[in-house]
């Protein structure tokens, strides 16, 4: 079906409607249904109602910005790929980086988000940055290119549970591998732990140190009476492979920089000349405990912030807690630099969520002035710091641009970008085409950071989910569409003005007729203070479409507990006492959750 321009849509009834039902790919005639909707309620409904597999095809090419399409590989395959350090943080408040104004003292992490130091290459900061409501979903998501719409997992994956990112996903790593890359993870798993095969060496990392499940203490590495931290020295490392490592006192921050750097050090070793390098440069994944709960630092870093009377001490503590992961950073930033890496690294920067500061476990986060926090579909929740950064950057941007003699400088990037983007975006610069490119959420960004033109005007929000009281509530789903944000239901979560917001005790299926629903135009209220839903009638009739085209391809969240595999118990380990490990055998869920 052909569609009209944006220059074709001129009677739109006003500026604010236009936006969302005059883009490039609404078709004139539910331009035509949604403009008598406006003024004719009872007919319009009908005409809605009759055209509505004609509308909702106009809506799919509408809705192809959250698609991904295949793309041949970028010229930079013809060019030296770079090394990729991707660094995550857990539970950043959006407010806390020093670069904010918070007053909490992140020299390295400023310096890499938003200057052009000599040593750093230039940066990119992303403004309107997405990830999930909380932990799992978001490194399911970063990993595999997918929205939990679309992989099952909406849940943060609890230490009892058989759900996990599902085996037959390509990763990050995978795709990487493929490119020639040698792959290591450090640091946080949490995208499933039941079976070895959920572990990190087998989904694409060649060595891997951390711990497997979501959450524990800083120093004894223990988490509901067990011990959680292994080396994996090599692929397909599982049982009888997997050594649990001693490092009890040793705080998570400084011994997560050691290994990555340890490794780091390994590869050089182990690759003396340029030409190797080049032939299999180094991806390290370093996705730190910090700042997630349990609120825990050596005192040094909290008598940092001795004189800041008017914060809680829960808050410096909190701050400690940053400083000394921004001191971690600046350690393995260094260590590339001495060892001959940096001047060819890329360098990404990705929060999980944003701070918990009304559910789960509250630590001294502030996402100031957004709305909402953690297990949240409110701004707050869903929006974070990312940005790019390293000297490799500025070489990947000017690709194809060398004739002109460009300059790049430090710049905020405005458009929206989701943390689904990262695998395509990475997949282009290393010239490598994911496996299942054509099922994949995310887009490339890569033409979008050069030329500034927005590569997606939409992004899927998905659904929240928190328990309060051992019951489940899910608020969503949710959909940004330009300026544009709806939120299905009477809440997006809990926040300061509501802490005890109820739910569903199921996901509801997106676009229900009879629900209520909020919509919310972010240019004009980022703070999210004011519901437009009966202002706008036709925005949200046509977001409410887009809502059921999602429900679509709707995959369930995975069974979170162990049903399907019973827990076994722990290991005992001489050294350290009981030990978590993988208890099942093949994984139960594999043929259900297998996504190819």
């Amino acid at each position: 079906m052909l569609c009209l321009s944006t220059k074709s849509c001129n009677n739109a009834e006003n500026n604010a409607e236009r936006k969302v039902t005059c883009g490039s790919s609404i078709c004139p005639m539910s331009v035509f249904g949604l403009q008598l909707f406006s003024s004719f309620f009872v007919v319009s409904f009908v005409l809605l109602f009759v055209l509505q597999p004609w509308f909702q095809s106009c809506v799919a090419t509408a809705a192809a910005d959250s698609s991904t399409q295949p793309r041949h590989p970028s010229s930079s395959s013809l060019y030296e790929k770079p090394h990729i350090l991707m660094i995550v943080m857990d539970d950043l408040g959006s407010h806390d980086l020093g670069i904010h104004g918070s007053g909490i003292h992140t020299p390295h992490s400023n310096r890499l988000a938003t200057t052009n130091h000599k040593n750093n290459g230039g940066c990119i900061y992303l403004d309107q940055y997405y990830v999930l409501p909380y932990c799992s979903p978001t490194r399911a998501a970063l990993l595999s290119g997918k929205y939990p719409l679309h992989t099952g997992v909406h849940n943060v994956i609890l230490a009892q549970s058989t759900a996990g990112l599902p085996l037959g996903e390509e990763t990050l790593a995978d795709l990487l591998q493929r490119a020639g890359y040698r792959t290591n993870a450090i640091g946080k798993w949490h995208v499933g732990h039941s079976s070895w095969q959920q572990t990190p060496t087998f989904r694409g990392f060649d060595e891997f140190y951390g711990y497997y499940l979501g959450a524990q203490d800083y120093f004894s590495h223990d988490h509901l009476g067990a011990y959680d931290l292994r080396h994996d020295q090599r692929p397909f490392c599982g049982k009888g492979c997997s050594k649990v490592v001693d490092e009890r006192e040793q705080y998570s921050s400084p011994l997560f920089a050691r290994e990555a750097i340890r490794m780091m050090k390994e590869y050089t070793m182990n690759r003396t000349n340029k030409q190797e390098q080049r032939d299999n440069p180094l991806f390290q994944y370093l996705a730190f405990q910090a700042v997630h709960c349990p609120n825990e630092v050596p005192q040094k870093y909290i008598d940092l912030y001795h004189n800041r009377t008017e914060w809680t001490e829960q808050r410096k503590i909190y701050a400690g807690m940053l400083t000394a992961a921004d001191e971690a950073i600046g350690q393995v930033v260094h260590a590339y630099e001495q060892a001959g890496l940096w001047d060819n690294t890329l360098l990404i920067f990705t929060t999980d969520n944003g701070g918990p500061t009304t559910w789960g476990c509250v630590t001294g986060a502030s996402n100031y002035p957004k709305r909402g926090g953690k297990f949240t579909l409110w701004e707050g929740g869903i929006t974070g710091d990312g940005f790019l950064s390293g000297p490799a950057l500025s070489k990947l941007i000017t690709i194809g641009q060398e004739d002109q003699q460009p300059s790049f400088q430090p710049r905020r990037f405005p458009h929206l970008f989701h943390v689904v983007d990262w695998l395509p975006t990475l997949a282009e610069w290393v010239g490598v085409v994911p496996l299942h490119h054509d099922k994949l959420d995310g887009v490339s960004q890569v033409q979008a950071l050069q030329t500034g033109v927005a590569a997606r005007t939409e992004v899927f929000l998905g659904y929240a989910g928190a328990d309060e009281n051992s019951q489940q509530q899910w608020f969503g789903p949710s959909l940004r569409h330009g300026n544009w944000k709806v939120v299905q239901g009477e809440y997006a979560g809990p926040d300061e003005r509501r802490p005890h917001a109820r739910g569903t005790s199921l996901p509801m299926p997106g676009g229900l007729r009879n629900s209520t629903y909020l919509l919310y135009d972010l240019d004009r209220d980022p703070l999210e203070t004011t519901n437009l839903a009966t202002q706008y009638p036709v925005v949200l009739q046509t977001l409410i479409y887009k809502l059921q085209l999602y429900q679509q391809s709707y995959v369930a969240p995975l069974i979170n507990n162990a049903s399907d595999c019973p827990f076994t118990g722990f290991v005992n380990d001489s050294r350290v006492g009981p030990v978590w490990e993988p208890w099942c055998g093949d994984h139960p869920q594999e043929a259900a959750t297998t996504m190819l």
